[in-house]
């Protein structure tokens, strides 16, 4: 018994490592002379520092690097910042609006989603303010290929610009919660899982930028 449960989780964390690195390949891009222009460019949050607070988390940094290579190359008409900045100190959405206004772009092209809790949260609340405009989502490749495989099942015209990756001896942690986390995808596209805030509740917003975050 131990043993069929035991092949089970392994082929359950196999089936669903490959179907989303597969499906997310259609729609990844490497270079920002490939990737179609977007409407929005959507990047999935992460704190900015690390534990220590010392440290900047290098995950972040290189969304932040990203998104500006976007910007830069014309891809991209406006940001909306997602992640935790409901009860977090520093919140998250407002750290990279901060970020990316000190790197010339405009307060008036970046929208928090401070509810963005989770990467489901993101995508369903994107899908609910802006429909079906276009988005490249913003992060590692491990975490773009979960989020395609939700934003493509919510019909979203969405691609993918992947950030520089950190190194597997560096992240270990995070790619091991990530094959988890991709069968739980499942779980919650099966049970049409909701966001934990509706936007009625807290919506995606415009707001000024907060200095020295």
């Amino acid at each position: 018994m131990f043993l069929t449960i035991l092949f089970c989780v392994v082929a359950s964390l196999i089936g669903a490592d490959v179907y989303s690195a597969l499906r997310a390949r259609l729609y990844s891009y490497q270079n920002t002379s490939d990737i179609p222009n977007c409407e929005f460019g959507l990047i999935l949050g992460t704190a900015k520092y690390l534990g220590n607070g010392n440290s900047i988390n290098r995950y972040y940094q290189y969304r932040i690097n990203a998104a500006l290579e976007l910007w830069h190359a014309g891809k991209v008409n406006a940001f909306i910042v997602s992640g935790s900045g409901v009860n977090n100190q520093p919140s998250e959405t407002a750290c990279m609006q901060a970020d990316l206004v000190a790197a010339g772009v405009p307060s008036t092209a970046i929208w928090q989603d401070a509810a963005g809790l989770r990467t489901l949260d993101s995508i369903v609340r994107y899908q609910q303010k802006f429909g079906s405009r276009s988005v490249c989502i913003i992060s590692q490749p491990f975490h773009n290929q979960r989020a395609l495989v939700q934003a493509r099942h919510y019909q979203l015209n969405a691609y993918a610009y992947n950030a520089k990756i950190v190194g597997v001896k560096a992240g270990w942690k995070i790619h091991a919660r990530e094959r988890f986390a991709r069968i739980k995808l499942w779980y919650d596209l099966l049970a049409r899982t909701q966001p934990l805030y509706p936007l009625a509740q807290i919506d995606i917003i415009q707001l000024p930028t907060q200095p020295d975050i």
